[in-house]
């Protein structure tokens, strides 16, 4: 009985130990896991060709602080011309040392370009950390990037002007000049420009245009002027304007000759019609001699189907060459007499 009863205490005197065994030990452990370092300071230095499009192939990083033991850039975005790249960098500590702790203040950026980057986020958890770094705009030092080039009017005696594709270029804006004093002011995403329109309203004389790109982001170019286009009595008379020498107009696809209200004229690209004020219509109708004609964007005459941009109805202008070209027909089966368009010239009914 004694034996068992000594047996007894032993057991619970080596249950005692080995419980207060495993608590030290823990303790030791949890002990032993706090004691990393802080780390107190964080240098990182990067080094990078600043370029649109740019990726992390054209960034370096590196850190010699105490307690870092790698940093690699993780991610960059914002990378259009004319946009500020956002670039992440994540460092991994020493196995000693820890973040957690680290002072924001203490952690600094040498930009070894001399441009300007700068950090704009920082966040950390125990033996990692995220560094979010802004560069400068990808246009900083690069005044070619929206260069406009190779301005050229087109072979015999063209009004269109063209150029070579700027870098990052989403549209241009174009000026038109003559003698000096500017006649046309346009935005296109082309590169090319008819002003055959604008020259033979405004007459002889000597044209230039100056062409500057935009980026998407609205930054924009320098300007880069063209050679001059001299536009003689002759080469007037070819785009269809009115010369000093010349002040009658062609019998109009009406038939029609030129009167005091204004003159039908013909070139290449086809009729229009000039007003006595030498003016024009562009995108609408005007009546002439009694019929209904439309003028495009340039001013020259439509034929064919066309959808009313004011009322949305669909209008048959004859194609036929003679007296009705161009003409809004009325109340008659037309396109081969397969549509038929009312007394106001409105497709109302097909065959």
């Amino acid at each position: 009985m004694e034996d068992c009863m000594i047996q007894g205490s032993l057991k619970k005197m080596a249950s005692v130990v080995l419980t207060t065994s495993m608590i030290l030990g823990m303790s030791s452990m949890a002990f032993a896991k706090n004691t990393r370092t802080v780390v107190q300071n964080v240098k990182i230095n990067i080094d990078y060709d600043l370029a649109p499009n740019m990726n992390a192939g054209n960034i370096d990083v590196d850190s010699d602080s105490t307690g870092v033991n790698d940093i690699k850039v993780a991610a960059i975005t914002n990378t259009d011309y004319g946009k500020k790249p956002k670039v992440t960098l994540k460092l991994k500590s020493d196995e000693d040392y820890t973040f957690k702790g680290t002072p924001n203040g203490n952690i600094s950026l040498n930009d070894k370009t001399g441009k300007g980057a700068t950090i704009s986020k920082i966040s950390a958890s125990g033996t990692s950390m995220s560094v979010t770094v802004t560069l400068p705009k990808t246009s900083a030092g690069d005044n070619g990037a929206l260069e406009v080039s190779d301005i050229n009017w087109g072979d015999d005696d063209s009004p269109i002007i063209s150029w070579d594709k700027a870098d990052y270029a989403s549209k241009y804006e174009v000026k038109l000049y003559r003698n000096n004093s500017i006649k046309d002011n346009v935005t296109t995403s082309g590169t090319s420009y008819d002003f055959r329109s604008k020259i033979r309203e405004n007459g002889k004389g000597s044209y230039t245009v100056k062409i500057r790109a935009v980026a998407s982001n609205g930054t924009k170019g320098n300007w880069t002027e063209s050679d001059e286009f001299d536009v003689d009595d002759d080469i007037l008379s070819n785009l269809g304007g009115q010369s000093n020498n010349n002040n009658g107009g062609n019998a109009g696809p009406n038939g029609a000759s030129s009167n005091s209200t204004g003159a039908w004229l013909k070139d290449n690209v086809g009729w229009w019609y000039i007003n006595a004020d030498r003016s024009y219509t562009i995108n609408n109708w005007q009546q002439i001699n009694g019929n209904w004609y439309y003028f495009d964007n340039r001013g020259y005459m439509m034929t064919g189907w066309l959808k009313s941009p004011y009322s949305g109805k669909w209008y048959w202008l004859s194609k036929e060459d003679g007296s009705n070209l161009g003409k809004m027909l009325t109340s008659q089966w037309v396109d081969n007499n397969r549509y038929y368009v009312d007394g106001s010239g409105v497709w109302t009914q097909s065959r």
